[in-house]
């Protein structure tokens, strides 16, 4: 990130990745993923997502998904084992919606963990001072 100041929220209510992506639960063990705002502040607008097809597995360290913004291409790795159950593919046509609501209507993923997924996420607060020394 560059040094410049930037302006971003956390979601105290999710879990976070080092690689800023943040974990929501929702029904079923199913878990919520998108963007953080504080990567997007970086990035710039997305362009264009390119998003796994549902029902696809994917392993710990296989590519996730991957988004192009303005500034850069980048490409996300699942942090463990997962089953993806749905995709937002309103992303397709309208790739904006994640940095114009990172937390809610950008969603990107519904995904089933094939394991316990808690030891490879940060709660909000460790992910505020991973951010820290950074």
């Amino acid at each position: 990130m560059d040094e410049e100041d930037i302006e971003f929220t956390i979601a105290h209510n999710r879990r976070y990745s080092n690689a800023h992506l943040w974990f929501q639960d929702v029904k079923d063990e199913r878990v919520m993923i998108g963007i953080s705002e504080y990567l997007l502040a970086d990035a710039g607008a997305v362009l264009r997502v390119n998003l796994p097809d549902q029902g696809q597995e994917i392993g710990e360290g296989d590519v996730l998904f991957s988004l192009r913004t303005e500034y850069e291409a980048l490409r996300f790795t699942s942090p463990f084992s997962l089953r993806v159950t749905e995709v937002n593919g309103e992303l397709e046509s309208t790739p904006e919606t994640i940095n114009d609501s990172p937390y809610d209507n950008g969603w990107v993923l519904i995904i089933e963990p094939h394991a316990d997924a808690d030891d490879a996420l940060l709660e909000a607060d460790e992910y505020i001072e991973f951010l820290q020394e950074a």
